[in-house]
């Protein structure tokens, strides 16, 4: 870019993306204790986002006692660095998050503890090597020009980018996972993983006061059914697969290839299940928080004529047939636009812990059962972090100032051993998508601006719709 166009971006006025409200703190009395109380739930239900009031976006720490229970809300980086990191053996899962996922998930590496989740890390780890990540790159672009062919002979209309995003990235996820492998019935699985997000995306209120699991939730049979078939289709590529492996016939190097080698490792093996569990996890996990920072990253260009001319001037500069591995280093702006969505809407948006045994963090005593909280909504946007921390400011990322951002002040993927696995993959597909399709439409946002709503992943409040016309 020239310095003349790079003056003129710098003095462009910053965008700020949709966000909901924030509240003021009130100082605590029984009354309005009692009402905060009610406004938790209802707040809850309608978005949790609304929970953090002002003074969390200021203040690197608080303690709260809800409920009967102890919570310490940090964000700040040493503190973070120490529960999640240094000291992290010294905490487990929540029991809200672990209630949400567990029951899908079981024992996949993003909801497994201990040593069930250390011998699955071990085994699982050689699968996403920078080798077999790079392998995948042809099958994104593939995926993804088979949908921009689609979505060309649509040009004019004006189509859903959460429903088209969501639908891209679980067919580039499958084809990665099991190379169009004709046994299995994606559309299908698309309508059941789908189903299962719209019915178990939220903690019940039951599980937010931690009622037994004997009391029943409402949702919670029509979930289970829905698992069991999901489990019951995945289950019977990976057998047929495994059959084809020990007749010694041609299979190919896709993950439920690499998964299945893996788990037969001496040192870390892994049963049916366990590669069941993992590969449900990777579908669940490895597609919606990639739509989700797709569709983000979309309506934002749409907002931002600078960024936009900035990102296409990259793309069109790319050579021809770019490896798709290396797109960050030939699109470093575009590349910045991709964290810059994700810290303004990082698909995780909680992480949280709860103490085993005593600690302390900070100066301040943490008792055993103590829920340790931190929002990445909060913490990507704290004023003590964060220059105008509520714009988008792609920028930030870049060069010397891009140094400047404290480590543990950027968590997309989470941190620490838990580091999400897939990172890389991520933002291989994302680039790819992002190149292919802006280097073919011009999408612009004909509907009112969504509103990100906390589910299990952080989410668009409408179908985002965009018009899609030829470049």
């Amino acid at each position: 870019m020239t310095s003349a166009s790079a003056a003129m971006s710098a003095a462009s006025p910053l965008y700020i993306p949709p966000m909901p409200p924030r509240t003021t703190a009130r100082k605590p009395t029984p009354v309005t204790q009692f009402l905060g109380t009610l406004r938790y739930f209802k707040v809850m239900a309608r978005n949790p986002l609304e929970i953090w009031s002002d003074v969390f976006y200021r203040e690197p720490v608080a303690a709260l006692r809800f409920l009967g229970r102890d919570f310490l809300v940090v964000h700040d980086p040493a503190m973070i660095r120490h529960v999640f990191v240094t000291n992290q053996e010294n905490y487990r899962f929540s029991y809200v998050r672990q209630a949400v996922l567990k029951p899908f998930l079981r024992d996949g590496l993003v909801v497994a503890e201990g040593e069930t989740w250390k011998r699955a890390r071990k085994a699982l780890t050689p699968v996403f090597t920078p080798r077999h990540v790079k392998g995948f790159g042809a099958i994104m672009e593939e995926v993804a020009d088979a949908r921009a062919r689609e979505l060309a002979v649509r040009a004019g209309q004006t189509v859903s980018m959460t429903d088209e995003m969501l639908s891209l990235t679980l067919d580039i996820l499958l084809a990665c996972l099991f190379s169009h492998d004709a046994d299995f019935d994606a559309p299908l699985f698309s309508r059941r993983i789908n189903r299962l997000m719209d019915v178990s995306g939220m903690p019940h209120p039951f599980d937010l006061v931690q009622a037994p699991d004997w009391v029943p939730r409402v949702g919670r049979t029509a979930a289970a059914r829905l698992v069991n078939d999901m489990r019951a289709q995945v289950g019977a590529l990976a057998a047929a697969r495994r059959r084809r492996m020990a007749a010694g016939e041609a299979v190919p190097e896709d993950f439920l290839t690499l998964l299945l080698q893996a788990g037969t490792r001496e040192d870390a093996p892994l049963s049916d299940d366990e590669i069941i569990d993992n590969l449900l996890t990777f579908m669940a996990a490895g597609h919606e928080t990639t739509a989700r920072t797709l569709t983000w990253a979309f309506f934002i260009l749409s907002q931002t004529p600078d960024a936009l001319a900035r990102v296409l001037h990259e793309v069109d500069g790319l050579p021809d047939a770019a490896d798709p591995a290396g797109l960050a280093e030939h699109m470093p702006y575009t590349n910045a636009v991709v964290k810059e969505v994700m810290r303004l809407y990082p698909a995780a948006a909680q992480l949280s812990r709860q103490a085993i045994a005593a600690d302390e963090v900070g100066g301040r005593q943490i008792a055993p059962g103590t829920e340790v909280v931190t929002s990445t909504w909060v913490l990507h946007r704290h004023e003590a972090l964060w220059d105008n921390p509520d714009a988008f400011e792609p920028d930030r990322f870049l060069g010397a100032r891009g140094e400047t951002i404290p480590r543990y002040a950027w968590l997309p993927f989470g941190l620490g051993p838990r580091v999400c696995i897939g990172a890389s993959f991520a933002m291989q597909e994302i680039l790819v998508v992002l190149a292919r399709f802006l280097g073919q439409f011009t999408l612009s946002s004909v509907g009112p601006a969504p509103m990100p709503i906390m589910r299990i992943t952080l989410q668009p409040s409408t179908p985002v719709p965009m018009r899609i016309e030829p470049r």
